[in-house]
């Protein structure tokens, strides 16, 4: 039987993103059943890989006329690569990804990785006064997409109640759980005298950046060899130029990123070396509440003791395992933390093989699988 043509398709993520490439991409590849198409932003990581092919596109700015035009553009490559199953990564290509299947047939699949329409509703990325247009848009487009589409994948559990548009008897839940990959072991927890405290991934003021810096300050205060490493991309450049000015006069603390996509690699990297993990993102008005966020699949299966939000959800899942120290940022005792930070001994039970992508993968190939006749 010959192998049947995938693609998996975003315009803002990297196009080694680690839920596209690394757990999807990879994951369906080793198969040796389908021939992996990934679009997505391009990368600094040269990427190769016998059965997955890279289509890059970008730079551009998510408020630019490049975004615009980006879906046309990746109807065409669709046109090119001829996918007979594609999954959709994003609401802004539901509409080109139907009318592929309306031209050419196929089956398309779309991978729900937020409640955008929410997202929209409660983040600063819009004006408020086009906020509510803008959301009404995305979710008339999932609404008129969705009896075109052969299933749906969701990231996350709490979204089989969020999302009613989503039929339950064509969806399945695949979480963002993590994907090991190589990295150099060039440096231990324990080697240094400094205690490194991490913020990874998104960087932006609704992700806790700003209080991570001012926790981490107050922890400096008291003890000098604490020190913050901030890695990742940030979006917005307000939230960028603000960081910066945070950070100028605090030589404690260093960003990687920030302007430019860093690999997932080198984020990665970091989460091993360092002693500590932040997880602060804010509620959003509650959106974020019941969510299970990537950061801490990969800081537990990592083994990272978490400085966490004090979120419900959250507090039960690290509790599981005795990782984390549940913290207020607007009102906490630094002495107190220090004290907990250096006393206190994590991961002293549960299993954190919950935490890993194996227990997923065997779920996407089982789901895609029945769109390959």
């Amino acid at each position: 039987m010959n192998n049947t043509k995938l693609l998996i398709a975003s315009t803002l993520k990297p196009i080694d993103d680690s839920r596209m490439y690394e757990k999807f991409g990879v994951s369906l590849a080793k198969t040796n059943e389908y021939e992996v198409n990934i679009i997505g932003f391009t990368s600094k990581n040269t990427l190769t890989h016998n059965s997955i092919h890279f289509f890059p596109h970008g730079p551009f700015g998510r408020m630019s006329f490049d975004r615009v035009a980006n879906p046309f553009k990746t109807l065409k490559t669709y046109i090119k690569v001829k996918p007979k199953v594609i999954i959709c990564n994003t609401h802004e290509l539901l509409i080109v990804t139907s009318i592929y299947k309306i031209l050419f047939g196929g089956r398309i699949i779309y991978d729900v990785r937020e409640n955008y329409v929410k997202n929209i509703q409660n983040t600063n990325v819009f004006n408020p006064i086009l906020r509510p247009f803008i959301a009404a848009y995305v979710r008339a487009k999932e609404l008129m997409t969705k009896p075109l589409f052969d299933g749906f994948i969701m990231a996350e559990r709490v979204y089989t109640k969020q999302l009613s548009f989503v039929p339950p008897h064509k969806s399945i839940v695949i979480e963002n759980k993590f994907m090991p990959v190589e990295v150099a072991d060039n440096e231990s927890r324990t080697n240094s005298e400094n205690t490194v405290l991490l913020y990874s991934g998104t960087i932006s003021a609704s992700n806790g950046v700003f209080d991570a810096i001012k926790i981490t300050d107050e922890l400096h205060k008291l003890d000098s060899n604490i020190r913050l490493r901030i890695i990742g991309y940030c979006a917005l450049k307000k939230d960028l130029r603000e960081l910066q000015e945070a950070i100028s006069d605090k030589d404690y603390i260093e960003l990687i990123g920030g302007d430019f996509l860093v690999p997932h690699q080198q984020i990665i990297q970091e989460i091993k070396n360092a002693d500590f993990g932040f997880v602060l993102k804010k509620p959003n008005n509650g959106i974020n509440d019941d969510k299970i966020l990537t950061r801490l699949f990969e800081y537990s299966a990592n083994k990272l003791p978490i400085l966490l939000l004090n979120n419900p959800t959250w507090v039960k899942f690290c509790n599981e395992f005795n990782a984390a120290i549940p913290i207020n940022p607007n009102h906490f005792d630094p002495t107190e933390t220090l004290a907990l930070m250096k006393n206190t001994s994590f991961y002293t039970q549960g299993n954190t093989k919950s935490s890993l992508w194996e227990s997923e993968e065997y779920k996407l190939l089982d789901f895609i699988a029945q769109f390959r006749g």
